[in-house]
């Protein structure tokens, strides 16, 4: 018999053993889920109070990738072990890290309909449950660019935009989203991309009226994504894309 979903917990960061395998089973995952952008997207993780990630290495995509395409940089960028290739857009990772000590884990990907709404300009609100995840206080737009993320100044603004919100698009580029584990951080892309993509189909123009959950309701509604629903979202998705027995 499985265990109730409120038992469930959420190892994937306790050690470097698992984070790493967690972390292959989260780029496979979002391959899956419509994610997959060539070689390009990568996730990140860290150890609880560690000053170094482990972060998808460049060259290979989501899709294909394997332990030994992950790479370990410090917060400065600087390669310390593993791939021989590290992504050039590491100050997503390292400066969103830096700034939000509760978070473990970074997903910078370019789903087609988070591209397309941060595009539209329009604010996310929760025209479905997944919209519940992000507002209040909402999914903020970085602007300042639509270039890749190189410098760690672009990733020190990147961080003040975001904020304390779960998830940022990255206007004409893609978004990133932040989690207190593996699973939070992948599974929070993929609710991301549904929210997007439920509220463009609701919402076809800025101006166009659309009716969506109040702020106290989707309070309420976000308590469906609690940490043991989530671990199980997870693990399913891994069984889905054959990533894992069933």
């Amino acid at each position: 018999m499985s265990k109730p979903l409120a038992d469930v917990v959420d190892r994937s960061i306790a050690d470097e053993r698992t984070l790493k395998r967690e972390l292959v089973l989260a780029c496979r995952i979002l391959a899956g889920e419509g994610h997959a952008d060539n070689i390009y997207g990568h996730v990140s993780a860290r150890l609880a109070g560690a000053d170094t990630i482990w972060m998808k290495g460049s060259g290979v995509g989501l899709d294909e990738v394997r332990e030994e395409h992950l790479v370990r940089v410090d917060l400065e960028g600087d390669r310390l072990e593993g791939w021989s290739r590290r992504h050039e857009e590491w100050p997503i990772h390292t400066e969103l890290i830096r700034a939000r000590p509760d978070v473990l884990s970074v997903v910078h990907t370019h789903p087609k309909f988070g591209i397309a709404f941060a595009a539209r300009g329009l604010d996310l609100r929760p025209v479905s449950h997944e919209g519940s995840f992000f507002w209040p206080p909402g999914v903020p737009t970085y602007t300042a660019s639509s270039d890749l993320i190189r410098t760690k100044a672009q990733g020190e603004t990147l961080a003040r935009v975001l904020g304390a919100a779960r998830a940022i698009f990255l206007r004409n580029h893609g978004i990133a989203v932040v989690g207190g584990s593996i699973a939070e951080a992948a599974y929070a892309a993929i609710l991301l991309e549904r929210a997007a993509e439920l509220q463009l189909l609701a919402q076809p123009s800025p101006d166009a009226r659309v009716h969506h959950t109040s702020e106290d309701e989707a309070r309420r509604k976000r308590e469906i994504f609690y940490p043991g629903a989530i671990r199980a979202s997870f693990e399913y998705l891994a069984r889905k894309h054959g990533l894992v027995d069933r």
